[in-house]
């Protein structure tokens, strides 16, 4: 009987998949698309964010390995299970599946420390955080990523998988499923970068990401808007094994006409790059106004915090004239903005019509539209940078719901940016074996998992921050460990893999 595990993919789904399988005494295969020095899909580009659950702050220090988060140093805010739900139901505007939600939810902490287990460490979140009080605040759940961000994550996975004696193969494409007689599937034919094909058996894996590199996908699923977007992550993720995973009868699910996006620098290049990756992120948006290139404003930015809006500001920015949108800031709030902004593409006067002339905005629009806003701000309540202050607009459309100040205050700051698409939301429907479900029976597909950005039913509309590493553990753990088990039980027969 054979007990392979074919896991394709090398992001931090598939790696997690592969270390599960592993553990439960399979035989693993990793198939990596990119070549050795480009491995890692879309993690090597994150910042390393995991949203998880937990109630006391020794949970976060276990993680950490230290007592940091007790021991007064930072502010670090409980982030129940309750929270977390609440946050995926509201930004999925109530789509989320409940049972994978729960899942998702319930098992967020619990896999963290599985992979601290496997030598995956965790430091204090560098982005997205507040201040108060001269202590850096850690709230919504995004209190810690991975050491190093993607790139260490990635490397500290590699290493795992490899100390696990898993084979990797690098520039190797999986092209199609193989099925047997019956239905299941029962492996992969795969193309390395000679043009060599091979068909390889066992228990597959899809870990592969959804389909935002290809530009044909997205035209067919998001639409023609999205024909010609920057893509911020890898160019691999170009969704053959969604198409093959169809045709064999996988389910569908999920929100399939959207995706991920994030708003980004104007300067940004076509298709991400590690030198670029995260470090193009603009989302201080909520503590200033953006307007389009008609000098207008086109969006709520106090709505929420930003790591529950960045990405419907992402994608609002993209339906606008020339898919530019500026970020306007006065010196009041230049402590507050994210970091990133230190290298960004930015335009900086001691007026407003200056300040337009040097973007190229109609300068009496721009200063009547700030203006308006100043107008409508309600100077009755004080403005507060670490709660949702409450402090809106009166009386304009759109209005800003939270974090309103009037901007008065030289020398004053435009940031031009762009929208960039992440990550698809449609997916294969899957169980909690993280098993794929036939579209015809609603049962598994014998021999075929899938994991991460392959799945749907987890995110709609936007994503909650974080969340997206912590579903692909969630889920890559769970694929492991079922398809170990049915490699380990014969569920492939040895007859189909002659």
């Amino acid at each position: 009987m054979a007990k392979r595990v074919i896991v394709v993919g090398a992001g931090n789904a598939a790696l997690v998949a592969a270390l599960a399988a592993s553990d439960a005494g399979a035989d693993v295969t990793v198939l990596e698309k990119a070549p050795r020095d480009q491995r890692g899909g879309n993690t090597r580009y994150t910042a390393g964010l995991v949203r998880f659950a937990f109630e006391e702050l020794s949970t976060v220090d276990e993680l950490l390995g230290n007592d940091a988060a007790t021991s007064g140093a930072v502010t670090v805010e409980p982030y129940t299970a309750e929270t977390f739900t609440n946050a995926i139901m509201q930004t999925s505007r109530g789509e989320a599946d409940p049972d994978l939600t729960e899942w998702l939810v319930s098992e967020s902490q619990d896999v963290l420390r599985w992979m601290k287990g496997h030598g995956i460490d965790f430091e204090f979140a560098q982005y997205l955080t507040t201040a108060e009080g001269g202590k850096t605040v850690y709230r919504n759940g995004l209190v810690l990523q991975s050491a190093g961000g993607g790139e260490g994550l990635t490397a500290m996975e590699f290493a795992a998988v490899e100390r696990a004696g898993c084979e990797i193969r690098y520039g190797t494409a999986a092209i199609d499923l193989i099925r047997d007689d019956i239905g299941g599937v029962v492996g992969v034919r795969i193309r390395n970068d000679s043009g060599y094909t091979e068909d390889l058996y066992g228990e597959v894996i899809l870990g592969c990401g959804g389909f935002e590199a290809n530009p044909e996908m997205r035209t067919r699923y998001l639409g023609p808007e999205w024909n010609l977007v920057k893509v911020r992550g890898v160019p691999y993720n170009t969704g053959e094994l969604l198409d093959a995973a169809l045709r064999v009868g996988a389910a569908t699910y999920g929100h399939w006409a959207d995706c991920h996006a994030a708003p980004i620098d104007v300067n940004s290049p076509k298709q991400g790059t590690l030198e670029t990756g995260e470090r193009t992120n603009r989302t201080s948006f909520l503590f200033g106004i953006a307007v389009n290139e008609q000098a207008e404003r086109f969006i709520d930015e106090g709505r929420d915090w930003a790591p529950q809006n960045y990405v419907a500001v992402g994608k609002a920015v993209l339906k606008q004239p020339n898919a530019i949108g500026y970020q306007l800031f006065d010196d009041k709030v230049a402590e507050l903005l994210d970091p990133r902004y230190g290298d960004a593409t930015v335009y900086q006067a001691d007026s407003l019509p200056e300040l337009a002339r040097q973007a190229g905005l109609d300068p009496e629009k721009f200063a009547r539209t700030v203006r308006e806003y100043n107008a409508a701000v309600d100077d009755l309540v004080v403005f507060d940078s670490t709660v949702r202050d409450g402090k809106a607009t009166r009386g304009i459309d759109p209005p800003k719901s939270n974090w309103a100040q009037r901007i008065d205050t030289p020398p004053f700051r435009l940031y031009p940016f762009t929208g960039g698409i992440t990550f698809t939301f449609g997916g294969l429907r899957i169980d909690r074996g993280a098993r794929v479900l036939d579209a015809g029976t609603g049962t598994p597909i014998p021999g075929l998992y899938a994991i991460g950005e392959m799945t749907g039913g987890f995110f709609y509309h936007s994503y909650p921050a974080g969340s997206g590493l912590v579903c692909g553990s969630v889920t890559g753990r769970a694929a492991g460990v079922a398809a170990a088990a049915a490699a380990l039980r014969g569920a492939t027969p040895a007859a189909a893999l002659s």
